[in-house]
């Protein structure tokens, strides 16, 4: 995918949703995608639980009948769970593009590259950071359509054993760098928008340093 497949740059829409915060406190939008991840988080949970009450059940049966029977009703109920989650994501999805196609695509794909897991915990950070609607676009194309580039990005990583502290060092440097060169070209994308769209406000990435905020 490239900017020529998008003609989001030439409409004249809002390319996010409000910031975040405002004044201090959680916006509207923010707080409807809060009640979403958090939503998703605990549909991420039901296949374990459904796991673990199946295997106990099988233990307990002697009749091969009746474990055959169990491990259908497990598929059935595993599968039920499955297209709960998908359409968790795909509502979550929906927040966060904001009716951008492009973006909704984007996010679309790294859902299905990362998994539910990985995938969650990129979007809180896109979200908390003010990655909204046309912004993830530019963000994707920064790294090149690479959503564990992305991640990488927004995630602190884990040490790895087989590197030295001077190794470790000089990458988390890397890294910080990398992240100040993705808002700064997000921003000026956004400030190229305007050009082009003078009646159009764009929102700005701010890196937020304050914790993941949480839906109640």
């Amino acid at each position: 995918m490239s900017c020529e497949s998008c003609t989001g740059c030439f409409e004249a829409a809002p390319c996010s949703a409000p910031s975040p915060s405002l004044n201090g406190h959680i916006s509207k939008t923010y707080r409807h995608f809060l009640k979403a991840a958090q939503v998703c988080e605990s549909l991420l949970a039901l296949p374990q639980r459904d796991n673990i009450r199946s295997s106990v059940k099988t233990r307990q049966e002697d009749n091969s009948n009746i474990n055959d029977y169990s491990n259908s009703s497990y598929d059935s109920n595993n599968n039920n769970n499955n297209k709960r989650v998908d359409h968790g994501f795909n509502t979550l999805i929906g927040i966060l593009a904001n009716n951008q196609f492009t973006a909704q695509t984007y996010l679309a794909l790294a859902y299905k590259q990362l998994g539910p897991s990985a995938f969650l915990q990129m979007s809180r950070r896109l979200a908390h950071h003010g990655f909204w609607g046309r912004l993830l676009t530019w963000a994707f194309l920064f790294v090149k359509e690479d959503s564990q580039r992305l991640l990488r990005l927004l995630v602190d990583q884990p040490q790895d054993e087989g590197e030295s502290g001077s190794e470790v060092e000089s990458q988390e440097l890397r890294e910080e760098e990398l992240r100040a060169d993705l808002v700064q070209r997000v921003n000026d994308e956004a400030e190229m928008f305007e050009v082009f769209n003078p009646a159009v406000k764009c929102q700005r990435v701010h890196w937020n340093l304050e914790p993941l905020p949480h839906s109640h």
